[in-house]
């Protein structure tokens, strides 16, 4: 087949089977998100190319990765790399008029050219959820639930929240007597600790110009091991003279003590190496991560970025918030069966006997569709065998069966396609039999 004919590289097309899992699970997360008071919103796919490659942005670790074009008007624009810097760009706009806290979720395709995986495509879904607005630590460990809470409503039992903030990372930079010039570059490389191991980040701390003290000191105060408690002991002891490592452990302490109340204190671990990719974050950075030894990796991450919508041209303006990893979640969830969901939403497929019935079987249809039952006709002038074999293929879990015969009796056959059994109904007494 032509290659005009294929999705473009990175991409995919959903069928509807896959289309209903996915809608099962972005539904599922709404509720969750709405239940915690928060409220959706929406930007567009391209925004000023100034704007998403801004420092404060995405930086220049993620530059290269914006899909870049110029318009008819030669205007610079790039379609979004993530839902983050869009949200701060309507704080920016709309400041005065947003009630505090703005809590927003938004569920929408992201672009990012980067490598093709198995478990990676240029274009995505994301799922973000956010609070801007409020300096206090539980606005963070509110963020925090509600992704706990999406995962468990999802069946989803063995997973861990690791925690960290970026000022620690900055004070152990400060205590190794580092230039902070040199601090998202040692960010990105530590972060990449658990994924690619000690030697690794070793070599690319010597790149970056650390000298083998240095290294030494950092990977030590990186692996501190212990219960939250223990850990946080432990960095203060490493960290007492550096003002704004402190600072940073004091706000990890205070989420632990809020997660008690929310209830999800046990699944915390504080990891000193945890740094997150993106520039933008200021203070707290939390990732969630399987447990179940399955090598599926971080399920959603996110943190604290109080500094971002200034840096885009408003008032300074607190801002937390996580994105949940929709796509591998759902990728999950398919390979563990976790999904098992019908390959349509139509609960009715009402087949005709013959043509002489088509107008009677169309009048059902609506009285159905009134009430609230989804349901589907013969189109393709198929005899009755044919529209059962279509029924069953697409796992439609009644038929009704319209003929002459049922008409002058004023009743319809109702098969239970699941349990195989037949039985003659009133047409009036059908919406009630379907609902119960």
């Amino acid at each position: 087949m032509s290659e005009n004919f294929q999705a473009p590289r990175g991409t995919r097309d959903f069928l509807p089977e896959e289309m209903i899992k996915r809608e099962f699970v972005i539904n599922k997360l709404k509720k969750i998100f709405e239940s915690y008071g928060f409220s959706p919103i929406e930007t567009p796919a391209f925004e000023n190319f100034e704007l998403l490659a801004a420092k404060g942005g995405g930086g220049e670790a993620i530059k290269d990765q914006i899909y870049y074009f110029r318009d008819k008007n030669d205007r610079e624009l790039g379609l979004r790399f993530d839902l983050t810097v869009p949200l701060a760009r309507i704080v920016v706009a709309n400041n005065p008029q947003l009630s505090k806290p703005f809590k927003r979720y938004c569920i929408g395709r992201v672009w990012r050219y980067e490598e093709i995986r198995k478990d990676r495509f240029r274009e995505f879904w994301q799922c973000d959820v956010d609070t801007v607005g409020s300096m206090s630590m539980e606005a963070d460990t509110e963020i925090i639930s509600i992704a706990v809470d999406s995962l468990q409503s999802l069946d989803f039992k063995k997973f861990s929240v690791k925690l960290n903030n970026r000022k620690i990372l900055t004070g152990l930079i400060d205590l190794i007597n580092v230039s902070q010039e040199k601090k998202f570059d040692i960010f990105r490389a530590i972060d990449k600790l658990d994924k690619f191991g000690r030697d690794t980040v070793k070599k690319e701390l010597e790149q970056i110009g650390l000298t083998d003290e240095q290294i030494k000191k950092l990977l030590k105060l990186i692996t501190l091991e212990g219960n939250s408690k223990d850990a946080i002991k432990k960095g203060e002891e490493s960290l007492r003279n550096i003002k704004i490592g402190m600072e940073g452990l004091k706000e990890l302490n205070e989420i632990v003590n809020f997660s008690k109340a929310y209830g999800f204190d046990d699944k915390i671990i504080i990891d000193f190496s945890l740094a997150r990719g993106l520039d933008y974050y200021t203070g707290p950075i939390f990732e969630i991560i399987d447990t179940s030894g399955k090598n599926i990796g971080s399920l959603a991450g996110g943190g604290r970025y109080d500094n971002l919508i200034e840096i885009l041209g408003g008032r300074s303006t607190p801002a937390t918030g996580i994105s949940l990893g929709i796509e591998r979640i759902i990728e999950v969830m398919n390979e563990e069966k976790m999904l098992k969901i019908s390959k349509t939403k139509v609960k009715v497929y009402i087949a005709n006997v013959n043509e002489e019935v088509k107008k009677e079987v169309i009048k059902l249809a609506s009285k159905l569709r009134e009430n609230g039952i989804f349901c589907q006709t013969d189109l393709m002038n198929r005899n009755l065998k044919k529209q059962l074999e279509y029924a069953d293929a697409l796992e439609i879990p009644f038929v009704v069966i319209i003929g002459p015969e049922e008409l002058k009796k004023n009743k319809v056959k109702l098969k239970d396609m699941v349990l195989n059994k037949e039985m003659e109904v009133k047409t009036e007494d059908l919406v009630r039999k379907i609902k119960g």
